[in-house]
């Protein structure tokens, strides 16, 4: 799907069109032209634009499996594409009546036009002056924004729930743009947008790869919060009439709307298992932040006050949590233990426990999965213990987590710097220096 999508942009550029309504089943030949049908296309002006093509090429997140549900949409899409196709070299009138009635719009519904809308795409035999590789554009962007997206998305939810997850944004998206507009619409980034806002929710701080093509070839590492503000900033402009672009922005905007929605709300039941740094995390992660300020704003206040006449000495109440941490590590209650610990770190940026304790607790938040919370417990025990025998092994741990699952490389450096420096075995060396290579590339 990106080779359709690369050589279509690369000899053709970006087809512009509008939408208009949808005329009876035996119109004209001229129907699927650019003046008679809105497109439901990730082919908008952004990704060709002033002679810079970008394309999307996968993200930075490993697959745990193969994305089969993924793969079988694209078979579907392009299956449908080449029927209609062959379908129209003998008889372009049966084509034409193929693609009216898989289309989506206001007048002539059929109940199965929201599903099948999804899986019909431009096609360059149905008539019109553009170049038909201008009308690849419809396809190949559509399938390049659903593996890129999709992908993740599956492996993140399973196959089951990734299935119902993507057709029901389609459909949500495809009748919101019925309710808006007259226009028939085909094309699958309803859907794409869909799972583009389902995707930003689990996955914000990932990036994408990119290629960019602009006098020079090369592909750049793009935060995907970025391609997909773009991508709502294009489709704002031309919901408000502000742009000639081809698309059906309503449906776009609905798609993100509905899978991000509909994502926060899976997280938060907990039928979609909860990530290290998905965006719930990152809004706990900031409201501990900002607990944490308001504390040390109340703490700096309060030293400035007199001092009181009493000199009777009371339990602090960072030591009295330490306390209970301590007896519920001793219990094996790790975790209760965990839970008292984000508390604490919360309110207190220096406490630390004893050097097992901290180091135990520690690697009880990694293998939970809290890879955010393991990485700052990790910290403090460097920086408390800094002379103690785990140390190298802690610090290539604490590595690992930043640049392999939080995408924190910079912090990574100087302390893999520090640990290169010290005495390694081969195999902790091949580690450190692979890390390195990593974080300074990323």
């Amino acid at each position: 799907m990106v080779i359709v999508a690369v050589a279509s942009a690369i000899f053709c550029g970006l087809p512009r069109d509008k939408c208009s309504p949808r005329p009876p089943l035996n119109a004209s030949r001229s129907f699927y032209t650019k003046q008679n049908l809105c497109r439901a296309s990730l082919a908008r002006p952004g990704l060709y634009t002033a002679r810079t093509m970008f394309i999307l090429l996968g993200t930075d997140t490993p697959l745990r499996r193969r994305p089969l549900v993924t793969e079988a949409l694209i078979i579907l899409m392009l299956a449908a594409y080449l029927a209609v196709l062959v379908i129209g070299v003998s008889n372009e009138d049966m084509a034409r009546q193929m693609l009216d009635g898989m289309a989506l719009a206001q007048r002539d519904f059929q109940w199965w036009q929201p599903v099948t809308y999804l899986f019909a795409h431009d096609n360059p035999l149905l008539g019109g002056d553009e170049h038909p590789l201008w009308r690849l554009l419809h396809l190949g962007f559509n399938l390049m924004g659903l593996w890129v997206f999709g992908s993740t998305v599956e492996d993140r939810i399973g196959r089951g729930a990734f299935v119902v997850f993507a057709l029901l944004g389609g459909i949500v998206a495809g009748l919101a743009h019925a309710w808006s507009s007259p226009a028939p619409v085909i094309g699958a980034s309803g859907m794409v947008g869909a799972l583009a806002g389902g995707f930003i929710v689990l996955r914000p701080r990932c990036k994408i790869r990119t290629l960019i093509i602009f006098i020079l070839i090369r592909i750049w590492m793009v935060p995907a919060l970025w391609i997909l503000a773009f991508w709502i900033m294009m489709d704002l402009i031309g919901w408000a009439g502000l742009s000639s672009s081809p698309v059906a922005h309503v449906a776009h905007l609905a798609g993100y709307l509905w899978g991000a929605a509909t994502m926060v709300l899976l997280l938060l039941a907990r039928i979609v298992m909860p990530y290290d740094d998905d965006l719930l995390r990152q809004f706990k992660q900031w409201r501990r932040r900002h607990i944490f300020k308001q504390v040390v704003h109340a703490q700096q206040h309060a030293t400035r006050k007199p001092a009181a006449k009493t000199t009777t000495t009371k339990p602090s109440p960072g030591s009295e949590a330490i306390a209970h941490i301590r007896s519920l590590l001793a219990a094996d209650d790790l975790e209760a233990a965990a839970g008292a610990w984000a508390t604490l770190a919360a309110k207190d940026t220096t406490a630390v426990l004893g050097r097992r304790q901290q180091l135990q607790l520690a690697n009880y938040l990694q293998a939970s999965g809290d890879r955010m919370a393991a990485a700052e417990a990790y910290q403090r025990f460097l920086t408390e213990h800094a002379r103690a025998p785990e140390v190298g092994e802690v610090r290539l741990l604490l590595c690992v987590l930043l640049v392999r699952f939080l995408g924190r490389g910079a912090e990574a450096i100087p302390l893999l710097q520090a640990a290169m420096k010290g005495s390694l075995d081969q195999r902790r060396a091949a580690l450190a220096q692979t890390l390195l290579t990593e974080a300074t590339t990323a």
